[in-house]
């Protein structure tokens, strides 16, 4: 752990919850900080990183899966015909 602390103040009803965290999780208060601190820097790298899919894809014309759902049905169904062809027409 750091040598530097801070003191920071919670509600009386959070700092309870925290604790009843710490007793389930046979942990330190300061662990469980810690941890949702992690989570939430994966979840903002993911959410990042999704982010940036998104925006590749855009940039690259989209998905072309059709303007309608029918069109979109469609077009899963023609993928899974070929994936099936692929996959499994050797066998008939």
């Amino acid at each position: 752990m750091d040598a530097a602390t801070v003191t920071i103040r919670l509600p009386a009803g959070l700092y309870a919850e925290l604790q009843m965290l710490a007793r389930e999780e046979q942990a330190e208060p300061v662990a469980i900080l810690s941890q949702l601190v992690q989570a939430a820097r994966r979840r903002r790298d993911w959410l990042s990183d999704l982010t940036a899919l998104r925006t590749q894809i855009e940039q690259d014309g989209g998905l072309q899966v059709g303007a309608t759902k029918e069109e979109v049905v469609e077009r899963l169904r023609q993928t899974r015909r070929e994936i099936f062809e692929a996959e499994y027409a050797h066998l008939y």
